[in-house]
């Protein structure tokens, strides 16, 4: 019985130490790295918008038809080539951003415990792509490689022509002209037999049936091609990048274009020039932000402003696009409290530097 005071004792003094015990704190200060050490601390980055634009140029090559004078004679063809040239034209001009780091944007992150705001994910050049986070995916939606790629094609000729023996015997291009022409009203005599079932041997399953009618599509238009000639295009595809900038003109060539050439150097005279267009509708000075050593600072995220993107091919108006651009908007913060309980996660625009989304699991 003389030792339940004693218990008493020791269990208040266990409680006593607990209650003075220091509290673990999760917190995550945030502040611009160019003014602090970065010792002991995260650092990221805020982009710089960058603009891209991917145009695709086409090589058309044309090739006359070794019959092309006897085309209206013989079959009623006017449509046709009736010379050899090949030029160069743009086909489509698309306008994609992505986000390099911006080194006047750099900061820094000062972390106790475990926060969200210690969980930071970042791409690999250091851009912020947001706080305990599983979008990662994003980044490499805003990063399409820049590569040019060409699709070569043979040169073209009329060695695929199912020539007969009495075709190649005629001795002028006239006669020739004209037994491929008979060849070719005998194709279409057969395959409107064909379609319309008046043959006596139609062959045993729909395959065959479709088979032959693509064989007799495909010899028809050899045919035709010694009359109308050929045509073909190469494809190339090039990416342009451009970074906007508030104080420089909003008007300036981005590459130059010959139709003869495609693609030509800057500085070649010989390409008419491209420009790029950057209509600025809510730009902002507001590029940096103050931050106060004796409060304590929220992640600092960019609030980007919106401009239209033009490609003008001289008055041919080829894409336009509105776009958001970081350098373009405002710096602000979110509040102190908010990444320091470790169920938040936020995402982030790696190409602007915007909040896209804030999750808070409970």
């Amino acid at each position: 019985m003389k030792k339940i005071p004693n218990l008493s004792i020791l269990v208040l003094i266990f409680f006593l130490e607990a209650c003075s015990a220091p509290r673990v704190v999760s917190r995550a200060d945030f502040s611009n790295a160019s003014t602090t050490a970065s010792a002991g601390k995260l650092i990221y980055h805020l982009p710089t918008t960058v603009v891209n634009i991917k145009v695709t140029a086409q090589k058309v090559t044309e090739k006359r038809g070794p019959y092309y004078r006897y085309s209206e004679r013989y079959l009623n063809l006017s449509d046709i080539i009736t010379e050899d040239r090949e030029y160069w034209e743009i086909t489509e001009a698309v306008i994609f951003t992505s986000g390099n780091p911006d080194p006047e944007k750099s900061f820094s992150i000062a972390a106790q415990g475990i926060p969200a705001g210690a969980a930071v994910n970042l791409t690999p050049d250091g851009t912020l792509l947001g706080f305990n986070s599983s979008f990662d995916k994003v980044f490499h939606k805003t990063s399409e490689p820049t590569n040019d790629s060409s699709k070569k094609v043979d040169e073209i000729n009329f060695n695929d022509i199912p020539f007969t023996e009495e075709q190649l015997i005629k001795t002028s291009s006239a006669a020739t002209a004209e037994e491929v022409a008979a060849a070719i009203y005998d194709i279409r005599e057969t395959r409107r037999r064909l379609l319309e079932g008046d043959v006596k041997n139609l062959p045993p399953d729909e395959g065959s049936y479709r088979r032959i009618l693509e064989g007799l599509d495909r010899m028809e238009e050899q045919y035709l091609s010694l009359f109308k000639g050929k045509k073909q295009t190469q494809t190339t595809i090039k990416t342009f990048t451009f970074t906007p900038d508030i104080t420089t003109s909003a008007n300036q060539v981005l590459f130059r274009f010959s139709g003869q050439k495609g693609f030509t150097q800057i500085d070649d005279m010989t390409g008419t020039p491209v420009y790029i267009e950057v209509v600025s509708h809510e730009a902002s000075e507001n590029s940096k932000i103050q931050v106060n050593p004796k409060e304590r600072t929220g992640m600092i995220y960019c609030k980007p402003g919106k401009a239209t993107v033009k490609v003008i091919d001289r008055t041919k108006l080829l894409t336009e696009e509105n776009v958001l651009l970081g350098q373009f908007g405002s710096l602000h913060t979110m509040p102190p409290s908010l990444l320091d309980n470790p169920n938040t996660s936020v995402q982030m625009d790696p190409a602007t530097g915007a909040i896209l989304n804030i999750r808070v699991q409970e």
